[in-house]
């Protein structure tokens, strides 16, 4: 993609947006740019829990000193960044986010339950969120420029462009080859060229979301995934009208049904032919299927409400989750994240 060390437009100081005028007066403002220095492990450890998520930075033995610079610039559904770092070890015990890791300068290796892959010499890391991720900065100039992503944001647009919702957690392969231009590549030039201009479309909440969404786009059809095949292949109807009732019985009131033969007698199926057409054409049985609806609208629900007004406990009650516990357990592994990690990050 080009990359120069030192060459990321998020290290770059921006001038303030000018003001805006087209019928009503409004002030276009670009998305503000967050910078953190570090020269000791604590510190560092701080600034990049901060920026990414907790961590552990494990200095080289070797080294007299730790140097690291970090910064961060966020988009209603993204947030880019940059990071230069000197050798040293960064630990997550669970890493909660998507992360695109892409090479400027160095040696760096990220190991998680898939593997181990470089940032470096146009190969770059995408990690999925949920297991524990080991980055090494191997190299005395480490340098990388960063975009994460919530799970769900990024499940949400490639449910769009399935035409069907998305049952299993999205799992992208480890190693991104950047070795041609591709829809991913040109989408993040696009959002480059925009961020470096202070009355660009960045400074436009509504277009920074919709470029945003480009990007993931764009990611989702670059790099292979455990989706990549259902979006290659031509879109099907899943199943019979009844079985398609069903699915839309369960995204329209997943909180409201208690049992599958609740489900069948909607539709007007017995509870044997309910579960083989779901077999058939969804690939999961009906109730664990109304489970992942479930999920998905607590997690959404965790994200956008206010953490003084209510509990972790009471979204998963409201959404049908009577044992909290096994809830907590099931969402962790799904989002990376402690259920109530997630609703307090909205105030972080």
């Amino acid at each position: 993609m080009g990359h120069q060390h030192g060459s990321t437009q998020l290290l770059e100081d921006r001038p303030p947006a000018p003001t805006q005028n087209s019928g009503n007066a409004s002030t276009a403002t670009p998305p503000a740019l967050q910078r953190l220095w570090a020269d000791d492990v604590d510190t560092a450890t701080d600034a990049l829990s901060r920026a990414y998520s907790a961590v552990t930075v494990l200095p080289d033995p070797g080294a007299k000193t730790l140097r690291m610079e970090v910064a961060t610039c966020k988009l209603p559904n993204l947030t880019l960044g940059s990071l230069e770092i000197s050798t040293s070890t960064v630990r997550s015990s669970r890493y909660p986010l998507i992360a695109v890791c892409l090479p400027i300068g160095g040696q760096i290796l990220i190991t998680s339950s898939c593997g181990s892959a470089r940032v470096a010499d146009g190969s770059a890391v995408v990690v999925s969120p949920g297991n524990p991720v080991l980055v090494e900065y191997l190299t005395d100039d480490c340098c990388m420029e960063t975009l994460l992503f919530e799970q769900s944001s990024v499940e949400a647009e490639l449910a769009g462009m399935l035409g069907a919702p998305v049952t299993k957690p999205l799992r992208f392969d480890l190693q991104f080859s950047l070795s041609a231009p591709s829809p991913f590549s040109r989408a993040l030039t696009l959002l480059r060229n925009e961020l470096a201009d202070p009355a660009g479309l960045t400074a436009v909440p509504a277009m920074s979301r919709q470029l945003g969404r480009l990007v993931m786009t764009g990611l989702l059809v670059s790099q292979t995934h455990n989706y990549t095949e259902a979006l290659t292949r031509p879109p099907a109807v899943p199943g019979s009208k009844p079985i398609r009732n069903a699915l839309e019985l369960i995204e329209s009131q997943p909180a409201e049904i208690e049992t599958a033969a609740d489900i069948a007698a909607a539709v007007g199926l017995s509870v044997r032919a309910l579960d083989d057409g779901f077999y058939r054409y969804v690939g999961t049985p009906p109730m664990a299927y109304l489970r992942q609806v479930r999920m998905a609208r607590a997690h959404e629900e965790l994200l956008a409400v206010d953490p003084e007004q209510t509990t972790a406990s009471a979204v998963a009650r409201k959404w049908g989750f009577g044992h909290y516990g096994r809830f907590a357990a099931e969402y962790a592994r799904r989002f990376g994240r402690k259920p109530s990690e997630t609703l307090r990050a909205l105030s972080d």
